[in-house]
């Protein structure tokens, strides 16, 4: 495995959080896209730079993209490309790809649960194998991974086992206003530099696909990592979350996927801890309960449930000071909080994996130093 592409994979990421603030989520689960070769949703409203993020990292890995705003009206013709109807007045079947899908290395479908039938068909297709029926015969694309988007996830029966197939999924959200500051700078920032400079080649992207199909059969084969998976997944039926067979199985290719990101020597339990809250998610009721079983398991080095616990205390506080007279019990209360955020802050290890948590907390203590600020004490 080279030391390069690993080294790469890892300052994409880095360029991805420090380009898009408060999005190292997302910088993790396009990427954990991309290696896996798995196709990924992020659900979510407009506006959340979901669009942005994907045609940057196309960008930083110089890679073909392709983006199309589906709707029920969308016509495979206009994913595939028309017929060439002068080849098929000499009795061949072909289409005009240029510019369309079938070139694409990686792909964005935004809107997705509007598909009609007839765009899904071929579509699953090419999720599952990266080709499509052109007349008589397949062709095989060059596809690395599919991106899709939905401002919400479909309720609907027939759009259950076509969710299904979409393996990484992302709940997104607009950036909290402790971040606005730095959103509004790296944001005008972005829209003047537009010289992006590629760091991720496709060599490197599959030599990381073959190895992470090769690190996941050694996870397989790792006794304990096995259990622990297997210790996961029952756990999460417990607790009303059960995985079709399909999904089990390809969270072993995200965990081998995110231990790359993370160049990982061995995998570890933080990137299966992350892979379930990837591959486990169904709707944004299933969080809370994924992350009592990381934490029951000790999966991850990092409390996020009780990092989550203290950034909701301290806004649903600070929710109830506004309304009202603020005391000098209250002002205690609110720095005892910020010393309970600032030790669990102190207490995390520094490193990259750290970084999400380091937010959270982060954007608390901000939270109560405004707000005893705009107290004037």
């Amino acid at each position: 495995m080279s030391s390069f592409s690993l080294r790469s994979m890892f300052d994409t990421y880095i360029q991805l959080t420090s380009t898009f603030v408060n999005r190292e989520w997302e910088a993790q689960c396009l990427l954990t896209s991309l290696i896996s070769s798995e196709p990924a949703i992020l659900v979510g409203p407009p506006g959340t730079a979901k669009t942005m993020m994907i045609e940057y990292l196309a960008k930083l890995t110089n890679t073909k993209y392709f983006y199309y705003l589906l709707t029920r009206f969308t016509e495979p013709d206009e994913l595939l490309g028309p017929l060439d109807i002068n080849a098929l007045r000499g009795g061949e079947y072909k289409r005009i790809t240029t510019n369309r899908l079938p070139e694409a290395e990686i792909i964005f479908l935004d809107e997705i649960f509007k598909a009609s039938s007839a765009v899904r068909n071929i579509l699953l297709d090419i999720m599952l194998n990266k080709r499509y029926l052109d007349g008589r015969s397949y062709i095989k694309l060059p596809t690395l991974t599919i991106y899709t988007a939905s401002n919400e996830i479909s309720t609907d029966e027939e759009d259950q086992a076509f969710y299904d197939r979409l393996t990484i999924r992302d709940f997104i959200k607009y950036v909290p206003s402790t971040y606005w500051d730095s959103l509004l700078q790296s944001g005008v920032l972005l829209m003047k530099n537009n010289d992006v400079k590629p760091i991720l080649t496709i060599d490197h992207i599959k030599t990381l696909q073959d190895f992470s199909k090769v690190r996941a059969e050694q996870i397989i084969n790792n006794l304990s990592l096995r259990n622990k998976i297997i210790e996961s997944l029952a756990e999460l039926k417990e607790v009303g979350i059960e995985l079709s067979d399909r999904r089990k199985i390809k969270l072993v290719l995200v965990f081998s996927s995110i231990s790359l990101i993370f160049a990982e020597e061995e995998p570890t339990l933080d990137s299966l801890a992350d892979a379930l809250r990837m591959v486990a998610i169904n709707s944004e009721d299933d969080i809370k309960k994924i992350e009592n079983v990381v934490a029951k398991l000790r999966l991850s080095s990092v409390d996020i449930q009780r990092i989550t616990t203290l950034a909701t205390e301290t806004k649903n506080v600070i929710n109830v000071l506004r309304q009202g007279e603020v005391s000098v019990a209250h002002l205690r209360q609110l720095r005892q909080l910020k010393d309970a955020i600032l030790a669990e802050l102190n207490k995390l290890p520094d490193s990259i994996r750290t970084l999400r948590a380091r937010t959270i907390l982060q954007e608390a203590i901000t939270t109560i130093d405004e707000f005893i600020k705009s107290l004037g004490v």
